[in-house]
């Protein structure tokens, strides 16, 4: 209200304001105070009223003091926000960094984490279901075997072994205790040579091999649990079961497993048979050529003491 009435009582007069050497005006009171406010005069350019010849600073005029103090003060908030923005930006720039570290964090683990759940099973290579439990697969070329072959004899509750076919050879070692098993070792005849990538067995066989392992690993590491299922309906209409049961399947180039052995004489044939070699049917494996890829897996049931 002062002020108002300060700028009032010298709205009607003229004032001069100087620039360097420059002596402008006149101009009223109310422009004076829009150029300070416009950044043309500052609170420290000198002014004088019309007729005088005596400039002072515009801070040190009476009649701009109210308005000296209200520019300062609007300025001061000014450089304020100035200053809070831009503690604001780095924070946010602060915080966009460590969210992006963390982001790529949880990518590279969650990668990680479905990489290792592709290739050994969400848990680790050795899934278990209520006493069911795996060993890691084994994957090689496929070869011939008779259809009524029994390549070897784990012991279960069930006291019959396997004859084996004329004409074999057998060996083996003996671990003592009551889990005691015995091996058999069937030789195979040496094939001509092969063109193609080659892979050398444990008997110096040169063999073409152009299947993917790795890929193989993946499905069979995705899809090993789903045959829990068929042992457990074997233990229910076996109670007390306890055995190892491992098997072999071919896999076909087209993808699909064709053919199945499990090499236990207690579930060469059976519910337990087909319920596996169902379930196979369905693993998605890829295409490939050359020769066929056979996996080996064994599982074991129960405990067998």
């Amino acid at each position: 209200m002062l002020a108002a009435q300060e700028l009032a009582m010298d709205s009607d007069g003229q004032w001069l304001f100087r620039q360097g050497d420059l002596v402008l005006g006149p101009i009223t009171a109310s422009q004076v105070v829009e150029k300070l406010y416009t950044g043309e005069l500052t609170p420290d350019s000198p002014v004088a009223p019309a007729g005088e010849r005596e400039f002072r600073n515009l801070r040190d005029t009476a009649a701009f003091q109210v308005h000296i103090a209200r520019f300062e003060a609007q300025g001061r908030v000014a450089q304020t926000m100035l200053v809070e923005q831009a503690r604001n930006q780095k924070r946010v720039k602060v915080l966009a960094g460590v969210a992006a570290g963390v982001a790529l964090l949880l990518g590279v683990t969650g990668w990680y984490l479905a990489r290792n759940a592709a290739v050994y099973g969400l848990f680790g290579a050795t899934e278990e279901g209520d006493g069911i439990t795996m060993d890691p697969p084994t994957i090689r070329l496929a070869q011939a075997r008779g259809d009524d072959e029994d390549l070897f004899a784990y012991p279960t509750h069930d006291p019959r072994r396997p004859d084996r076919p004329a004409g074999q050879g057998s060996g083996g070692t003996k671990t003592s205790g009551s889990g005691a098993v015995a091996t058999a070792a069937v030789a195979g005849s040496r094939p001509p040579p092969r063109t193609g990538s080659v892979s050398t067995d444990p008997d110096g066989l040169e063999m073409a091999q152009q299947f993917d392992q790795g890929a193989i690993n993946r499905v069979v590491a995705g899809n090993q649990s789903k045959l829990f299922r068929c042992f457990k309906e074997e233990a229910e209409r076996t109670p007390g079961l306890a055995a190892k049961i491992p098997m072999e399947f071919v896999i076909g180039n087209d993808g699909r497993v064709n053919k199945l052995w499990v090499d236990n004489p207690q579930f060469k044939q059976g519910p337990l048979y087909e319920c596996l070699f169902s379930e196979l049917k369905k693993w998605p494996f890829k295409a490939y050529d050359g020769e066929r890829a056979t996996v080996g897996l064994s599982f074991n049931i129960g405990k067998r003491g």
